[in-house]
C-alpha cells in the first residue's frame, strides 16, 4: 500500500470507523470533507459518528461537492507520517490548511484532529 493512495484511504476510513474516540467526536456530524494529499483528494462522507462513504475526489467529476478541506502538500504529509514535524505545529502554522465552511470545520476540530492522527499513524503493509 502506498501513500496517498485510494487503498491507504481505504484503510484509513475502516480505522476511524472502528476509533471509539472518533465515533464519539463526530457523533453529531453530517458534512462533507475533502483531504488533499498533495495532488490527490478524496472526499468524505461523515454522518453520525461514522464515514458512511468516500471516493477519490475529481473536480468537475464530484456533484456531491464538499463543506471543508484538511490539505498540505504532499512533503508536509510526508514530514508529518515520519514523526518529522509534530500534528499540532503543522496545523498552528497552517502548513496542514483547513478550508472551506469553517463553522463546521471548527465544531468538528476533534474529530478532524483524530483524521489527522489516523493519517500520521498508520502503517503502510
Amino acid at each position: 500500500m502506498e501513500f496517498p493512495s485510494k487503498a491507504f484511504v481505504d484503510r484509513l476510513v475502516s480505522t476511524l470507523n472502528d476509533d471509539v474516540a472518533f465515533a464519539a467526536a463526530s457523533r453529531w456530524s453530517d458534512v462533507k470533507v475533502l483531504l488533499r494529499f498533495g495532488d490527490n483528494s478524496y472526499w468524505m462522507k461523515l454522518y453520525g459518528g461514522r464515514i458512511i462513504d468516500h471516493m477519490a475526489y475529481f473536480p468537475m467529476a464530484n456533484p456531491l461537492g464538499w463543506d471543508y478541506a484538511i490539505s498540505a502538500p504532499l512533503v508536509t504529509w510526508q514530514s508529518l507520517r515520519d514523526g518529522r514535524r509534530a500534528l499540532g505545529h503543522l496545523l498552528d502554522r497552517g502548513e496542514i490548511a483547513v478550508d472551506g465552511n469553517l463553522l463546521q470545520a471548527n465544531r468538528l476540530y476533534e474529530s478532524t484532529h483524530l483524521l489527522l492522527s489516523a493519517v500520521r499513524d498508520l502503517k503502510l503493509d
